[in-house]
C-alpha cells in the first residue's frame, strides 16, 4: 500500500515540477488606456485584453512544457496580473480583477 502512494507522489511531482520550476522574469510592455478605466465596462475591456496578451505571452513562454504546461501557464498568468494590478494602481481595475478571480 505505501508503494502504490509513493508511485502516486513521485508521479505527481513528476507531472508538475516544470510548472514550479518556470520562470517568469520576463519583461513585458502593457499598453494600458486609462480613460477606458474610469467605467467598470471599459475597465473590464481593458483587463480582458491585457489578460489575453499576458496569457500568449505565458503560454510562448513556456511552449517547450510537456507535463504540467497548464498549471505553469497559469501560475505564470496570476503573478503577471498581480504585477499588472500592481503597475495600473487604478480602483475600477483592481475591483474587476478581484472579481474575475
Amino acid at each position: 500500500m505505501i508503494r502504490i502512494f509513493t508511485a502516486l507522489a513521485v508521479a505527481a511531482s513528476v507531472a508538475t515540477a516544470p510548472a514550479f520550476a518556470a520562470s517568469d522574469e520576463f519583461k513585458m510592455e502593457i499598453d494600458v488606456n486609462r480613460t477606458q478605466l474610469e467605467t467598470v465596462v471599459g475597465a473590464q475591456e481593458e483587463y480582458d485584453r491585457i489578460r489575453d496578451e499576458v496569457n500568449a505571452r505565458c503560454t510562448s513562454e513556456h511552449v517547450a512544457y510537456n507535463f504540467g504546461k497548464a498549471l505553469a501557464v497559469r501560475q505564470c498568468e496570476r503573478k503577471m496580473m498581480k504585477k499588472v494590478v500592481a503597475y495600473v494602481d487604478h480602483d475600477t481595475f483592481t475591483n474587476v480583477h478581484y472579481q474575475s478571480n
